[in-house]
């Protein structure tokens, strides 16, 4: 409204005729508060189209608010956005799409009494929406291979870490950050099918299957009520579902630790700390100690001080803003542990 009033001030109307065609059919303004308005406005400087454009690096949002930084040039240099998306109707959207496409049966874990051996399933980074079911749909199946090697004693099964792109349906992170947007209805149904697979194939290979959810920086609530779908269906499983930030599972002498590790103290020293003191009775009573965390995308490792420090790869496909950025690259691929009572045994790249 500022900048049509502007303009038609250039095009020659005086005040009075902006505010009898114009502005008074907006606003319940008197003339002469609209007057001093007027004249204030002409003498901002107005952004011009071409901000918009450059400032959303393509990802095309509709910007409804912005605040810029310009040098002496006039040349801007730094552009903060708002985001404007639709949001109509997106709380409907995904509650029916937990009504209409949940079965509400039990599932149980069928048990041996020769079942040996833990496997940790820790699939981090999957970003469902970037990735879908056909891009996971060799992988799923080399899941579904080990699964069924043999009768586990227990499967513990991580969900979260930033399983689905966006964490609503605006095409933002947790934190609002503006990302490319996603088919969240595709990404959600697409999720559906992976862990269904994998989740009823372990009931029928294992003694006791415990799911975990662990908060990402991508999907912190999508996730978490995806967890409460999968309570539905599997009502006879473990599930943590808790909005902790750092868990551990414990297995004979073994302890793992678990984490998406996107926080700011992150370092292998740092995370050893934060482990040792959040769970000290755990931690005392394992002589194999690992942390797993995820985040960053690509695979490395650290002894440090007798806790390795496991940053676990993924298989995902590279975003817009990766490729952008220059954070291609990386091997693209999962990390299953299989572990004795003693030991990590084996780690399955799939």
């Amino acid at each position: 409204v500022k900048r049509k009033c502007v303009e038609l001030a250039k095009q020659g109307l005086n005040s009075r005729e902006i505010y009898d065609q114009y502005y008074s059919g907006l606003h319940d303004t008197s003339y002469d508060s609209f007057r001093t308005l007027l004249k204030r406005w002409k003498k901002k400087t107005f952004a011009d189209d071409g901000l918009l454009e450059s400032a959303n690096l393509g990802y095309k949002f509709i910007p409804h608010n912005s605040t810029v930084q310009v040098n002496g040039s006039g040349e801007i240099i730094q552009a903060w956005i708002k985001q404007k998306v639709d949001e109509e109707n997106a709380q409907e959207q995904i509650l029916e799409a937990i009504k209409n496409n949940t079965p509400h049966e039990k599932i149980t874990p069928i048990e041996k009494a020769e079942a040996e051996g833990m496997l940790e399933i820790n699939l981090c980074d999957l970003h469902f929406g970037i990735a879908d079911i056909e891009h996971y749909r060799l992988t799923l199946n080399e899941i579904l291979l080990l699964i069924t090697k043999q009768h586990y004693e227990e499967i513990n099964i991580m969900l979260g870490q930033d399983q689905f792109h966006n964490d609503n349906f605006k095409g933002t992170t947790t934190k609002g950050t503006p990302i490319q947007k996603v088919d969240m209805e595709k990404a959600w149904n697409d999720a559906k099918t992976f862990w269904y697979n994998i989740i009823d194939t372990a009931c029928e290979h294992s003694n006791k299957v415990k799911l975990i959810y662990i908060p990402g920086n991508h999907d912190y609530c999508l996730s978490w009520t995806f967890m409460q779908m999968l309570k539905e269906r599997y009502q006879d499983l473990e599930i943590d579902d808790s909005l902790d930030k750092r868990k551990c599972v414990t297995y004979g002498t073994n302890f793992i630790g678990l984490s998406h590790g996107e926080f700011k103290k992150s370092k292998p020293s740092d995370l050893r700390s934060q482990f040792s003191v959040k769970f000290p009775m755990e931690f005392a009573r394992s002589k194999v100690k690992e942390i797993h965390c995820s985040h960053l995308h690509t695979e490395w490792e650290k002894d440090e001080y007798g806790v390795m420090i496991r940053r676990l790869s993924t298989a995902n496909k590279d975003d817009d803003w990766s490729d952008d950025e220059g954070y291609i690259g990386a091997n693209k691929r999962f990390m299953i542990f299989e572990w004795s009572k003693e030991k990590l045994r084996s780690i399955h790249y799939v």
